[in-house]
């Protein structure tokens, strides 16, 4: 649990890369915050870090009031530049209903000055509860997004660097309290599959 910066909070992240500055320098990922710091020394790992490509998701939302799913990329910012995310979708379990949800997407520039920020909750109907496909088709002019193969958005941007993926579930205190513990777990977040294709580079490919 981390409770300094955003109360009480649960996250269960599966990532591709991790880059960190000596422990007590402000050389890191995702620096949500001015006063962050690194705590903690890890080794850095570029695991998988693409640069463009359709990256797909499929996944079941959890509908819980206090949770949240979401699949996004961030820059591995060995470069502070290098830092903005292209978020594929994010579930918040308070949009999910039977006959639609709204589903977070776009791109947050973080400490990149060449992106303007530019993110909307589309409201698809679909039920999120069942397994459905989510995308990003990234390349060098944009990035569109995709449910069920269908696109929803387009954003006319496009961060130029490596990227990592995170593959996240949140749980927040500001849910409503059950009777019993028993309420209200187990949770799961289904994955399918996430994969990512790029293009061979050859004509046509």
């Amino acid at each position: 649990m981390v409770s300094e910066f955003d109360g009480w909070l649960r996250v269960f992240s599966l990532q591709t890369g991790v880059f960190a500055g000596p422990v007590g320098s402000s050389i890191g990922q995702h620096r949500f915050a001015a006063n962050l710091v690194v705590r903690e020394g890890q080794d850095a790992a570029a695991l998988y870090t693409p640069q463009y490509g359709l990256v797909e998701c499929r996944a079941r939302a959890i509908a819980d009031p206090a949770n949240m799913v979401a699949l996004w990329l961030i820059g591995f910012e060995d470069q502070p530049d290098r830092s903005a995310e292209i978020l594929v979708f994010e579930i918040f379990g308070r949009d999910v209903s039977p006959e639609s949800v709204g589903i977070g997407m776009g791109v947050h520039p973080f400490g990149d000055p060449l992106i303007v920020d530019d993110f909307e909750q589309v409201t698809v109907r679909i039920d999120a509860r069942a397994f459905h496909d989510y995308a990003v088709e990234w390349t060098p002019e944009r990035v569109r997004f995709f449910v069920d193969e269908q696109q929803v958005r387009e954003v006319a941007q496009s961060p130029a660097y490596p990227m990592q993926l995170m593959l996240n579930a949140y749980e927040f205190a500001d849910g409503p309290e059950p009777a019993s513990p028993a309420d209200r777990y187990p949770k799961e977040f289904l994955v399918d599959w996430v994969r990512d294709w790029r293009r061979t580079g050859r004509q046509g490919a």
